[in-house]
């Protein structure tokens, strides 16, 4: 204690150079490391929350908020802010420029003073942050992260900004934090840290929580629609937009509320209340910031439970709701309101009301119901065409399956009478595939088929075994064939195929799974549509023989083509 004092005795607090260049003897490493030295008997401990004449301060710190109130002082010391591992490299030098004498202050001998501005909730953190730099333990959470993230890089404390930005917020930003951090990082104007937020929340819109991201500005909830990361369907982005609607009209009307107290006079905590509520720019929607969050581009469709509350809401911003053209966001609520959901629920409500209250509906004026209902009058002849047309594909369906059923009883009959027992006829039967004609019995056929397919496969052998069965599909005669190819040196690969009975080009529409050996073994399970090809799922869900000829073998055949 006597050597330190010695070092240190003739050192001016307000003496930079001579702070800096103090030397702690060896002896003294328990104050170095800061160990429980500080609190024997007789030690002094630095405060600047104490009265500044107290603990002989001898730096003001000035911080102005942009509120027009004037700055607040902050009587600290130059010993923990410019020397140690917890020092501001924005102090430091400001006080080396006051020093060099290119900043003229009329203050007196030794005594130094700081200004600065920072947003009103840096501000607010000050406190907190002095008390880190003093030696205090700071606990970092998702409110103060952002706040003592800014005032760490202001004041150049690069081991805090460190610890904050790649230890504490890497960890801690989250679908249920972002919304937090994207608010706070934007009134700090840290827009790295706003839109990693914002991505965050894009990423993970299906799962948000819409409630969560009611304090965003419209500024903010455009910037989140428009977000290239954004994944989340039309509807269900539509759903979520018009709940976050709700929810900031709400708070606006709660703001105004709170305003017209505050201009009636009233009471002393109740006007600070509302006067934390004022508006401002961001908060207050426009037409723009309705536009953009209802695009198109982004929201080409409505859910049919919202359209009407898109509707209704859109008459407060004539400039969207009077555009035109199939993009715009009218005929998109009209085109959503014509759908079964919403033409149900109309005729509902217009055959009783009383039992069917719609009291969307019932609030719009004369015009935008007329428009409603004729939407509705549309869909519901639309539906009822798309029915009748839909009737019609089944019962053409249907009856190419009954005289596909018809042709492969008859031959399945004529194949089986013509065979002597000795020989039978080899079968394979498919069930389950999209395709309905190409279920049933197929027959075998020893006649080549073409080398190459239309999917460019190679047969295994020109005049190998394949299986055929005549149909109906489309209400065209067709003929479905069943035939291995090669896969490979190796391997070999089953294929169902199409071919219209006026050629001889096949069309593949399943394979089979790959296997082993050039052997005449069907896969039974896990065939798949061929390519992209639609209209024809699912897959055959089983394929097997049912019948094997003594007198004649697939791998007789297949080894002699190899």
């Amino acid at each position: 204690q006597k050597k330190l004092e010695q070092a240190t005795l003739a050192v001016s607090c307000s003496d930079l150079s001579a702070i800096q260049a103090i030397q702690l003897p060896s002896e003294c490493t328990d104050f170095k490391e800061g160990c429980k030295g500080r609190d024997m008997e007789g030690a002094v401990t630095l405060d600047w929350r104490v009265d500044p004449f107290a603990s002989m301060s001898d730096l003001t710190l000035l911080v102005y908020d942009g509120s027009g109130s004037g700055g607040v002082p902050y009587y600290v010391h130059t010993l923990p802010l410019v020397h140690g591992g917890r020092k501001s490299g924005f102090v430091a030098e400001q006080m080396k420029i006051q020093q060099s004498g290119k900043l003229s202050h009329n203050t007196h001998a030794g005594d130094y003073k700081i200004e600065i501005y920072v947003p009103p909730l840096a501000a607010k953190h000050i406190p907190e942050f002095l008390d880190y730099v003093y030696g205090r333990e700071l606990k970092i959470t998702t409110s103060n992260a952002p706040p003592l993230r800014y005032l760490a890089n202001r004041f150049d404390l690069r081991d805090l900004y460190k610890d904050i930005s790649t230890k504490f917020i890497p960890v801690d930003l989250e679908i249920g934090t972002a919304p937090m951090y994207c608010t706070l990082a934007d009134q700090l104007k840290d827009f790295e840290l706003r839109d990693r937020a914002i991505k965050v929340m894009a990423e993970r819109m299906d799962k948000l929580n819409i409630n969560s991201v009611k304090n965003l500005s419209p500024r903010l909830m455009r910037s989140l629609v428009q977000c290239e990361k954004l994944e989340c369907s039309s509807e269900e982005l539509s759903e979520k937009v018009a709940i976050w609607l709700r929810l900031h009209r709400e708070l606006e009307q709660a703001r105004d509320e709170a305003l017209i107290g505050d201009y009636n006079g009233m009471d002393e905590s109740r006007n600070a209340s509302a006067s934390s509520m004022r508006k401002d720019d961001n908060e207050t929607m426009t037409d723009e910031d309705f536009y953009w969050i209802t695009h198109v581009q982004f929201m080409p469709k409505i859910a049919p439970s919202e359209a009407l509350f898109y509707f209704k809401f859109g008459s407060q911003y004539p400039q969207v709701m009077n555009e035109v053209g199939s993009g715009s966001l009218k005929s998109r609520c009209l085109a959503a309101f014509s759908g079964k959901w919403a033409v149900d629920k109309l005729a509902a409500h217009v055959e009783n009301k009383d039992a069917k209250p719609f009291d969307l509906y019932e609030n719009l004026d004369l015009e935008s119901k007329v428009e409603l209902l004729e939407a509705s009058m549309v869909g519901a002849k639309k539906m009822l065409t798309e029915k009748d047309e839909a009737s019609k594909q089944q019962d053409a369906k249907d009856k190419d399956a009954k005289r596909s059923d018809e042709i492969m009883y008859k031959t399945n009959y004529e194949s089986s009478s013509s065979s002597s027992p000795a020989d039978k006829i080899m079968k394979v039967v498919v069930m389950g595939c999209g395709v309905q004609p190409a279920n049933g019995i197929y027959i075998y056929k020893e006649s080549g088929i073409d080398e190459r397919t239309s999917s460019g496969s190679n047969l295994i052998n020109n005049n190998t075994i394949v299986y055929e069965k005549e149909a109906i599909w489309n209400q065209k005669r067709v003929t479905f064939v069943l035939y291995p190819t090669t896969a490979g040196q190796y391997y070999s690969q089953h294929k169902l195929a199409v071919r219209q009975s006026n050629s001889q080009q096949t069309k593949t529409l399943y394979n089979s799974p790959t296997v082993m050996g050039l052997s005449g073994v069907i896969p039974e399970l896990a065939w798949e549509v061929e390519g992209e090809m639609e209209g024809i799922h699912p897959p055959p869900q089983f394929v097997g023989k049912i019948e094997q000829p003594p007198a004649k073998s697939w791998n007789k055949s297949l080894t002699h083509s190899v």
